[in-house]
């Protein structure tokens, strides 16, 4: 067993709208069934940079230690557990994934069986205090006992499972309720507006469920090229196009009537009215990017008018990282999935990882301790 440090580095968000701060945090005594990880991976989230900015819709009490997409190496478990959710035997070593615990309470999560309904929904994002030592922009993070567990395969690389810690489970978790309401026909048409990790997902999932044309928007040209690698028939740079450019090749692609699906997965305000312009008659809109609290004016009627049916998404849980990591595991011939990621970054440059994701000059950065040498002796 490796030894267990007393203390490790983290980037502690002290106070919004300033630089993270590197900071000593102390390693929790190890509980019955909790876990200590070494951090390998820790993906940047666009989250995490709204929350950096106080513009989330979810209350930050700071300080507080970021980082909810994590890919862990297992260094000690504490008593006696064993297995993942998938019934897989657990051991120091193994590289995992997480969905740490909400409420375990209230209605959605014991009658529902939703847990990322729950109203203390940050707390399933980790954003606790850093002596919790529960988010991934550390060295090491603590998985309590009663979070759930999900064992990366031995095939999948660690670059190719790190966008499954936030955007490629939401997306599968957004897909299973859009294909239980109103499932992707063969022949259909899909509009993903935005190209970050959750519209390149949104992307990828909608070519394999049988759409004849799938149009994806956004920019810039990078993401829109890993878009069309990823099954894009059509891709429109937002910064080239005009609204009504955008709303006249979907009408061209569909004899005029529009699309049977939308996808918004952008995160602009003004995205939400324009993909009613997108639609046909009838049409579905699955709307997973809408998480600021800022108000958008809308004219009802629009949605009248076209008798649609709006789906909200977002986050997801534990069975969500267990069926993108399958999905990754079985297309990974197929699919280059490790091309999410596109930059890495040392742990003391956090603040530059956080800008260049706001910029939209990553499609996915990440904090990258594989190489680093702890206080205890140990190199990643």
């Amino acid at each position: 067993m490796s030894k267990i440090p007393t203390k490790v580095k983290a980037a502690v968000l002290t106070e919004a709208f300033k630089p993270l701060e590197i900071k000593d945090v102390p390693v929790p005594e190890l509980e019955q069934g909790g876990v200590l990880a070494r951090v390998l991976l820790a993906g940047i989230c666009g989250t995490d940079v709204h929350q950096a900015r106080n513009e989330l819709s979810i209350p930050t009490n700071t300080p507080v230690l970021q980082g909810h997409e994590t890919l862990g190496e297992i260094v000690a478990i504490g008593g006696d557990r064993k297995l993942d959710i998938g019934c897989r035997e657990l051991k120091v070593g193994d590289r995992i994934m997480w969905a740490h615990p909400f409420c375990g309470e209230c209605y959605y999560c014991r009658v529902a069986r939703k847990p990322y309904m729950c109203n203390s929904f940050g707390t399933g994002y980790g954003f606790v205090h850093p002596d919790n030592l529960r988010g991934g922009f550390a060295e090491y993070v603590m998985v309590t006992p009663k979070t759930e567990i999900v064992l990366v395969p031995e095939s999948v690389t660690d670059e190719e499972a790190i966008g499954v810690g936030c955007a490629f489970r939401t997306v599968v978790s957004g897909f299973e309720r859009l294909q239980r309401h109103s499932p992707i026909g063969t022949g259909d048409v899909v509009v993903v507006q935005g190209c970050g990790p959750i519209g390149l997902y949104s992307t990828l999932l909608a070519y394999y469920s049988g759409a004849s044309r799938v149009v994806t928007i956004g920019a810039p040209a990078e993401r829109l090229n890993l878009a069309k690698e990823w099954g894009a028939s059509v891709t429109l740079n937002i910064l080239e196009t005009t609204h009504e450019e955008r709303v006249q090749v979907v009408r061209d692609l569909t004899e005029g009537r529009g699309a049977e699906f939308i996808i918004e997965a952008a995160g602009a305000k003004s995205a939400f009215n324009e993909g009613f312009d997108f639609m046909c008659k009838d049409a579905t809109y699955l709307v997973m990017g809408q998480t600021s609290p800022n108000p958008v004016e809308f004219i009802p009627n629009k949605l009248q008018q076209k008798q649609a049916c709006v789906i909200g998404s977002g986050s997801a849980d534990a069975k969500h990282f267990y069926k993108a990591l399958k999905f990754i595991e079985a297309h990974r011939h197929e699919i280059d999935f490790s091309k999410m990621l596109s930059a890495t970054y040392e742990l003391e440059d956090i603040d530059a990882a956080l800008e260049n994701m706001r910029l939209g000059k990553d499609i996915k950065g990440a904090i990258d301790n594989r190489k680093r040498t702890c206080d205890c002796g140990h190199e990643h």
